[in-house]
């Protein structure tokens, strides 16, 4: 029996802890650090969660990159000292930089151990390659590691390159991670998987599990199915498919960035409004950016926060009206000043000193940090001759380090 995410392999590769999972759970306060939030909803959006989970201090992705040379990085991924391999993994996702894609395979086929060969194949999805295809699969089927045969199927789905579908499918019907196979077909939102997925819900130890995979695919196509699963005398599985249901009507539909907005704008519930907020973030359209701007105000937390990462990952078409935002004073400067150490340039910093020295906390910190991340976001770029910023954005894909 394949059980509830509650345990999720994630927290290999991300090399923390997950401490507890769920929705509304533990809520932060202001107090804390809003870069360390804000940070945290990256890494969920980057790995396709719309909900939280928390997560012991640790290694975080969108973190600058560091200043070693890239000849440096690649070769501790074989160092013996496991840290090492671990932080040289977290750097090269980071960094997006293509000529490390062939390196990092090499290291996913070395059989020297569990945590280390699982790690490479999530900086693999990190890095987007189309060359990590052919071993990205082949992981996904390796008969001795389980543990990489989840990571690679995982990498596949943040691949996000259709290919991987035929292979993915496959995974589910032999019940190889079938959980991690769905979601990751999901994620690539292709019809191909709506059957197949539907077919493995039969199986009523994952059934849960392909229900939300279906909601997530977005097709009308498993509307059917999901009609015929609300007469289920579980009330989870009922529960389940009209949430599905529910989310297939956000995103089937001929505007789906408009009712998503509406959604992240008036939808009582809070999780709605969240997950309206990732997949915002998701589809990367700019015209959600109005929208994203005005759920930075929102009053619950959780949805406030995974608009600035969908601002984030929007890049820098949201740069200027998180800009305004951040000098107008309105509801939401805080989440514009925090955006702005990710997005912000030069340009960017005089207003950022300047609402450190005249706002009290803990506005004047979070400016203080974001003048920070800026300065080494651009010391960072320069040898590269791109910037790298935390989220979804990849360096420019002709760029190499200039430092070797």
């Amino acid at each position: 029996m394949q059980m509830p995410r509650k345990i999720s392999p994630r927290q290999l590769l991300l090399l923390l802890v997950i401490v507890a999972v769920g929705t509304g759970l533990l809520r932060p306060d202001r107090a804390e650090d809003l870069h360390t939030r804000l940070q945290q909803r990256l890494i969920e959006a980057e790995l396709g969660r719309a909900t939280a989970f928390y997560l012991a201090a640790g290694l975080r992705m969108a973190e600058p990159p560091s200043s070693a040379p890239l000849s440096q990085v690649l070769g501790e991924l074989r160092s013996n000292v496991a840290q090492k391999r671990w932080a040289a993994a977290d750097e090269l996702a980071v960094r997006r930089n293509p000529a490390a894609v062939n390196f990092v395979i090499d290291a996913m086929m070395d059989p020297a151990g569990t945590v280390r060969v699982c790690l490479m194949a999530t900086t693999l999805g990190y890095l987007r390659d189309p060359r990590a295809l052919g071993p990205l699969t082949e992981a996904a089927f390796d008969p001795r590691n389980r543990d990489l045969r989840l990571c690679a199927i995982e990498a596949l789905g943040m691949l996000g390159d259709p290919r991987a579908v035929p292979g993915l499918i496959e995974a589910l019907k032999t019940r190889n991670m079938p959980v991690a196979a769905a979601n990751s077909i999901a994620r690539m939102g292709d019809e191909r998987g709506v059957m197949p997925i539907i077919e493995v819900a039969a199986d009523p130890d994952i059934s849960l599990w392909m229900i939300s995979a279906l909601g997530e695919l977005g097709s009308r196509k498993a509307l059917p199915y999901l009609s015929s699963r609300m007469l289920d005398k579980d009330a989870t599985l009922r529960a389940a498919a009209a949430e599905a249901q529910w989310k297939i009507g956000q995103v089937a539909v001929e505007d789906p960035v408009a009712e998503l907005a509406r959604t992240l704008a008036g939808d009582a519930d809070v999780s709605h409004r969240q997950w309206a907020a990732f997949r915002l973030g998701e589809r990367g359209d700019t015209a959600a950016i109005p929208s994203l701007l005005a759920a930075l105000g929102d009053d619950a937390a959780d949805v406030a926060e995974r608009a600035a990462a969908a601002l984030v990952r929007m890049g820098a078409p949201a740069r200027i009206p998180v800009s305004q935002l951040a000098r107008q004073g309105n509801t939401g400067q805080d989440y514009a000043v925090a955006i702005l150490g990710y997005l912000g340039g030069a340009e960017d910093i005089l207003l950022l000193e300047r609402l450190a020295r005249e706002q009290h906390q803990p506005l004047a910190t979070d400016a203080r940090r974001s003048v920070e991340l800026i300065r080494r976001f651009t010391a960072a770029a320069a040898p590269r001759r791109t910037r790298v910023a935390g989220g979804n954005i990849a360096p420019n894909p002709t760029a190499q380090d200039s430092s070797d």
